[in-house]
This record gives structure tokens, sequence and C-alpha cells, in this order.
């Protein structure tokens, strides 16, 4: 279920390494920021980071010469490379790709993404993405794997023949590992990797990233963070008439603020006055696009704080799921867990569902639910830890499948005709009441017979909202049958041992 196990690695050897031990099950919510490459002071990073910027550069001249649809599809389309188990998908790794949308984009901005205005120290893809509608961790993670594939391939094969059984590892091709010049095109090539068999029985790679490229939140240049940073940014403006242009400007919005309040007898409110600001800002930077490299140089002078958020998000994403994960799957082997693989896959899921309440409740499970005194709060780490409940399972268990009207949680299937849904719900999640509405469209879409909803809380006011939701949708009856109320809290439970 995970790399180590898979190719026999002592974990602390892949720690050594300076690799994440992935998942094999599910993608890893981990994503690559480029500034962490830029930001490095390994030879190997700042060269990787030049080789980045030079292919940036071959499309700016591209670009400028006016391509054709099949040019551009071959240049600035960029699919995903799903071998390093990084990214949101419950099932598997494959995600969605930048795909045609962002190729025409990045080909009509090219030049925004190059032209500094000789303010910031360097030059940044993940600059387009400031402007690109749609834009998130996972684009530009797809986007700098994509043009550093061949550091990871060699950075992967060079582990690999060192420690790993020739038996586990092949001379296997990659498609685009690396972009020719001379030829104008991307090159495949060989490389002897680690390979697994994918639910087609298909041989595919596997590809380790270094941890120290690697964050869990949004890359340190982003959108938000460029609209939420326009105070600092205007600070920072070197020109004095565009600073005062710029300052005047979302003063005189603010101003015309006040004095509608004022006109209307209406009290002059701090958080609609940030608001203002940042809308203003969102406006006049559409006409001063130096604003844009004045927020990167900003980002560039915060190296310090950047590694240090990102070793945290780091380090708090591999305890909340890898260290959580394989603490349950031992729980789970060490109370023998029998399978039976002659039950309905309603059954088989209330069993496995039951033993995961048990785990959490009974067998200390619960402390792999906190990290350092934080709980994981979103449904999504739940989900993940469930996808390793089912350890040795036959039964087919879809993460997240959109068959119709939206997409359940699980289905859980042996056959077309023999499937359940499992419903994920936080009880602080403020819709919670919606759920029985929700599992009964899952239902008709995909032809499962039945549902099973897990709602999980984690303080005493939570566990009551819950109850009382389920008793006002006509449901008490059906609690431990069929909807599950899990008590995650960590004041209440007596000491215990099996977890440590």
């Amino acid at each position: 279920m995970f790399f180590s196990e898979r190719f026999r690695i002592d974990t602390e050897l892949l720690r050594a390494y300076g690799a994440v031990d992935i998942s094999l099950v599910c993608d890893i919510p981990l994503f690559i920021d480029p500034m962490l490459i830029f930001n490095s002071e390994k030879p190997e990073y700042q060269a990787l980071h030049k080789e980045i910027i030079r292919y940036f550069h071959f499309l700016y001249i591209k670009a400028k010469q006016g391509l054709f649809s099949k040019e551009i599809n071959a240049w600035f389309n960029f699919s995903e490379v799903p071998n390093n188990w990084l990214g949101f998908s419950l099932e598997g790794n494959k995600g969605l790709a930048l795909g045609k949308k962002y190729a025409e984009f990045l080909y009509k901005n090219i030049g925004f993404a190059l032209d500094t205005h000789g303010i910031s120290r360097g030059q940044h893809i993940e600059k387009t993405m400031l402007l690109y509608e749609g834009s998130g961790k996972d684009k530009i993670s797809d986007l700098t794997v994509n043009l550093i594939k061949r550091f990871l391939c060699e950075y992967t094969e060079n582990f690999a023949i060192e420690y790993i059984d020739p038996k586990l590892r092949k001379t296997l091709p990659v498609e685009k590992a690396y972009f020719n010049y001379n030829t104008e095109s991307f090159v495949s090539k060989e490389y002897v990797l680690p390979y697994i068999y994918n639910k087609k029985g298909e041989i595919e790679y596997v590809l380790l990233t270094p941890y120290d490229i690697l964050r869990e939140d949004e890359p340190s240049i982003n959108r938000d963070d460029f609209y939420n940073s326009h105070e600092r940014i205007r600070a920072v403006i070197e020109n004095d008439t565009l600073r005062a242009y710029v300052n005047n400007y979302i003063g005189q919005a603010v101003r015309r603020y006040e004095e509608n309040q004022k006109r209307n007898r209406r009290a002059v409110r701090g958080k609609s006055i940030r608001k203002i600001e940042k809308d203003a800002f969102k406006e006049i930077v559409k006409e001063y696009p130096e604003l844009y490299d004045y927020y990167i140089k900003l980002r560039e002078a915060d190296t310090d704080e950047i590694r240090l958020q990102c070793m945290k998000e780091l380090n708090k994403q591999l305890e909340k799921l890898l260290l959580a994960s394989k603490n349950l799957i031992s729980i789970f082997k060490q109370n023998g867990y029998l399978n039976e693989e002659n039950l309905s896959a309603r059954e088989e899921a209330k069993k496995r569902l039951a033993f995961f309440k048990h785990v959490i409740e009974d067998c200390d499970g619960y402390k792999n639910l906190y990290v350092k005194g934080e709980r994981i709060a979103k449904e999504n780490d739940l989900q993940r830890l469930f996808r390793f409940v089912w350890y040795g399972t036959n039964y087919k268990v879809d993460a997240e499948p959109n068959n119709g009207r939206g997409q359940a949680d699980f289905i859980v299937s042996m056959g077309q005709q023999n499937q359940n849904i499992v419903e994920f719900k936080l009880a602080s999640n403020s819709t919670l009441n919606h759920v029985f509405k929700q599992v009964k469209v899952y239902e008709a879409a995909n032809c499962a017979d039945g549902s099973l909803i897990a709602i999980f809380y984690f303080s005493e006011t939570e566990h009551l909202t819950a109850r009382q939701v389920v008793i006002n949708a006509g449901y008490e009856n059906m609690i431990d049958e069929a909807i599950y109320l899990i008590d995650c809290r960590n004041d209440n439970k007596a000491s215990a041992s099996i977890a440590q």
C-alpha cells in the first residue's frame, strides 16, 4: 500500500535519500512549489530552475511567430504525470490534466510570464497562474512536474538501481522525458524504474519526489495571496508616481463608501473597507501589471518564511496521513479482521465501517485523527484513511465516483447488481441535514441498493447536534444500522495502548 512496502525498502532509507514514502492506493495531497526550487541553495535545483525558464523562453519565441493549433497543442499542452502519486485523487492516481484551455491561455500570456519589468529578481512560471481562472496548487504542480520529469526520472532511477530488488524494477520508456531544442520536440527515454500493475493489468512506472520541493498548502505565488497582499505590495512600490496613483485610486473608492454611509446614516465598517480596498486593487492591477512583479519580489524575499511554512505543512501532512494510515492498518491486523467474501457489498461495507468506528473509539485509533493536538477536520482526510481500512479486500471500492448527479464518497461493489454507497460527513458541517436527501440521489444515479452514512464528531456539542439532526430526519432507529455516529473526541477516552 506504500512505496516502502511494495518495494521492500525501509522507510528511514527513503527519508535519508530525501524522498517521500508515497501511497500506492491514493494520491497524497502534496504538491510541488516552484518557488522551493528557485530559492534552493542546491546547485542541482538552481540548474533545474534555469531549465524550466529556458523552456518558457522557447515558448515565448514561438508564440511571437504565431502558431497553428497543432503546434500550440504540441508545445503548450501539458498532460498529467500521475506516476508520482501526488494530488487530490482518492481512488488511484489519475486526476485532471492542464488541458487545451490552459495551453491556449499560456500561448496568449507567455509574454506576461517572462516580463519582470526589471522588478523581481527572477522569472517564475507560476506567474501565469496569477491571471488564470481556475488556477490552483495541483495545476502549478502538474506544470512543474512536466518540466522537471527528466530530473524526477533520474532521481528515482538512482535510488532504484542502488536499493530496489532487480525483480521489482524494469527498464521502461518514459514519454516526453525531456525537450530537445535541436529538434524542437519532446523526447522519450528509457529509465530503470520501480513499477506496479495498474487496474488494467498494465505496467506503470513509479516516480519518487524529494520532500524539500513539496508542500500541502497553496504555492508561494498564488492569486488569493496576491490580492490579500495589496497593502504590502503598495508599501514596496519604488516608483513614487505609481505608488501615489495606486494609493489615490484605492483611497477614492474608500472615501466614496464612507460618504455614502454618512449620507445614509449608516456605520462605517472595517470589513467593508477592506473589501473595497481589495476590489479597487483588483481593478488597478489591470492597468499596471508591474504590481504583479512587486508581489513576486516580496515572495522572493520571504525565503526563510516560505521554507519554514512548507516544512511544517509537509510534516503535518505526512504525519496526518502516512503515519495515521499505517497505524490504522496495524490495528486492523492486530485485531484479526476476517474477510468474508460471501457477504453482500452492503453487509461488507457495514462490517468495515463498524470496524472503523471500533478502531477509532475503542482501540486508540482516535489518536491518529490528531496531529500535535490539532484534529483532522477535513472530510477528505477521513475518506483517505477509510481507503486503508479496506486493506486486503477483494471488493471494489470506488472513491468519489461520479456516475450521475454528483459524487458519492464511496461505492462498494461486487458486480453491477451488488453495490452500496458510503457517505462521510463531519458533524460540524453546516449542511449535515441535507445528507439524507443527498444519498437518495446517489442511490438512484448509481442503481445502488442502499446507503451507509458515517458522521464524525469531535466534541460533545457536535455529538448532540448530529444526533438531533438524525432524530429530526426520522432515522433514529437507523443509528448503528445504517447511520454511524463516530466518536473522535480526545477528551473522553480512557488511556489505552493498542495504537502505541
